[in-house]
């Protein structure tokens, strides 16, 4: 009888250590989980923070460009006026046409100024 609840106090403990340590190395593993999960949450995070900061960047280079873009045009319209003609024209000799002739050529106009 004695070998019997001998018998039996060794499986409970045996059992009771085969539980622990399953209990222990899942516990272990939930651990390196979370830690790994952690991990790469910070890169995510890290990662999105980077492309705000180049897209805000990005934004304000397409700004410039688009500043850029509009005195450009500003001063193309200001170069294409009369008036801004009429002032590179005196500005570089050149004279006003009254009577223009032209001549037919084989396939293009020409003109001569007299």
């Amino acid at each position: 009888m004695t070998s019997r609840i001998q018998n039996k106090n060794t499986k409970q403990k045996t059992t009771y250590a085969t539980n622990y340590f399953s209990v222990k190395s899942f516990n272990v593993f939930l651990l390196g989980l979370i830690i790994l999960i952690g991990f790469f949450y910070l890169l995510q995070v890290n990662s999105m923070a980077v492309k705000g900061y180049v897209i805000r960047d990005l934004e304000v280079k397409l700004e410039d460009a688009k500043m850029n873009n509009r005195n450009l045009q500003l001063q193309s319209q200001g170069l294409q006026s009369v008036g801004g003609l009429a002032t590179k024209t005196a500005e570089l000799g050149m004279v006003t046409v009254d009577k223009v002739e032209y001549l037919q050529g084989p396939g293009s106009s020409v003109a001569v100024a007299k």
